[in-house]
């Protein structure tokens, strides 16, 4: 099968899977029993580590401790997130007890989760909480925060799931990394906690024109005006470089020679089988005839 076919039939896994077309942005398991680069700040008995009492995935969880009117607050390593794109959260979290007002589950630029009263998870736009889930003491739970920038909402989904809809808090500070504990003197906001497996991913622009991977109808070449003229959901580029049958130069007669010799046979891996539905038809045949003369290279 030729480059041109194989390039096609890529690009359709990419758009099946397209969800998994995600960077990276920021990940820690705390498995080293370490908190590199994160920034902590205790005072009194408060106390922010990484411990292997309560591993979700041994040997080591995040674990804060802030009872009475001690602090503990953590701030993450910095990450490169652009807060203007849609973006996903995910970590597993733990409470040993109910004794906890007030403490920070997650809060960065955009988002605020909280543990407002005992085991009440609650989402926060900096003047109304909204209570999310209850939480069972001595339970890991994976939390999953689906962030969308432009609606200035957030959605959260526990043990996969959904459970609300929050609105933004748009704040100033946490721009690079996020915070997470007790921030006040303890006397008001304390608790306990356990964090573990801390992931934040973004699509991608892998051609850099302007469209991330899940939304561009041909992420791996440049298409900026997203052209779709049959409206397939395949970009006019992709269709293009899928039709160029014998990988020379323009669209030509021999391009159409290998349709042709495929022309109304049906099983996979037909050469002629441009839009790749195990048939060689009018549908591959009209494909080739938009893009008749063209030299795909500089689509």
């Amino acid at each position: 099968m030729r480059n041109g076919k194989l390039i096609l039939i890529f690009l359709s896994l990419i758009f099946a899977f397209c969800h998994r077309a995600k960077a990276n942005i920021f990940s820690d398991d705390f498995d080293d029993g370490l908190m590199d680069g994160w920034t902590k700040t205790t005072r009194g008995t408060g106390s922010f580590n990484a411990s292997s009492a309560k591993s979700v995935s041994p040997p080591c969880s995040a674990y804060m401790n802030s009872m009475g009117d001690s602090q503990s607050v953590a701030v993450s390593p910095d990450y490169d997130l652009d807060l203007s794109e849609n973006y996903h959260v995910s970590f597993s979290f733990l409470i040993p007890d109910t004794s906890n007002h007030w403490f920070e589950v997650f809060n960065n630029h955009q988002t605020y989760l909280v543990i407002d009263t005992g085991d009440d998870l609650k989402c926060y736009d900096g003047s109304t909480s909204y209570l999310i889930d209850e939480f069972s003491t001595d339970t890991w739970y994976d939390i999953e925060i689906k962030v969308y920038p432009a609606l200035e909402h957030y959605d959260v989904y526990i043990d996969e799931e959904f459970k609300k809809t929050c609105p933004f808090w748009i704040h100033a500070g946490f721009e690079d990394n996020f915070r997470i504990g007790d921030r006040e003197d303890g006397t008001d906001d304390f608790g306990k906690a356990y964090w573990d497996d801390f992931i934040i991913t973004q699509p991608v622009d892998s051609d850099g024109d302007g469209i991330m991977d899940p939304c561009d109808n041909c992420p791996y070449m440049l298409n900026p005006d997203q052209a779709d003229r049959n409206s397939d959901g395949w970009g006019d580029v992709c269709e293009c470089i899928a039709a160029n049958l014998d990988e020379l130069g323009v669209i030509d007669f021999l391009d159409f020679s290998l349709l042709a010799s495929d022309w109304l046979e049906q099983y996979p891996g037909l050469e002629g089988d441009i839009n790749s539905d195990n048939v060689v038809d009018f549908n591959d045949l009209e494909i080739i005839i938009y893009h008749w003369l063209s030299d795909c290279s500089e689509e």
